[in-house]
């Protein structure tokens, strides 16, 4: 999983993540197996009702057969289980969250991460993901409203992100 996760980090297209914190949230992290290790992601609960779907990321060899919605589905089914209302991503990639029934919505309204994990977030001053939000109730969140800011250092920093 860290090597999967590292090549991506390591194209700034995600997070790494240490071999510790690999460990120490391993009971969050689903597995997708296609004639071997094909991918991974984690569900992250947050607070009472919400989880992040972290880390996804498939083989590239494995890419384009599903791997990836299925993790995402996979994620949703368990936060669903855990009796949570709503689950989120930060993503380069919102169309494939979109795909996959997500809402593109400002960061500003998930409080519970931009006030906790972004402001210590290695990339909180080049941060360009954009929050994808799922209601599991089967609303759909409001959407990114047009001219709103959407990301952390946009909003809290008051700065387009540093390249």
């Amino acid at each position: 999983m860290r090597e999967l996760i590292d090549t991506y980090a390591a194209q700034d297209l995600m997070l790494s993540r240490t071999r510790e914190f690999l460990l120490e949230n391993l009971g969050d992290y689903l597995v997708a197996d296609d004639e071997g290790f094909a991918g991974c992601c984690a569900l992250a609960t947050l607070t009472r009702d919400l989880a992040e779907i972290r880390s996804l990321a498939v083989r590239p060899e494995t890419s384009g057969r599903g791997v990836g919605k299925a993790l995402v589905d996979a994620c949703v089914a368990r936060a669903r289980q855990l009796g949570l209302r709503r689950v989120f991503a930060l993503t380069l990639v919102p169309e494939f969250f979109e795909r996959c029934g997500f809402t593109l919505i400002s960061l500003g309204r998930l409080p519970e991460k931009s006030a906790a994990e972004c402001p210590v977030c290695p990339k909180r001053f080049a941060c360009d993901e954009q929050a994808m939000l799922m209601h599991l109730d089967g609303t759909t969140p409001e959407p990114l409203r047009p001219g709103e800011p959407w990301g952390y250092t946009r909003i809290f920093l008051g700065q387009e992100p540093a390249r």
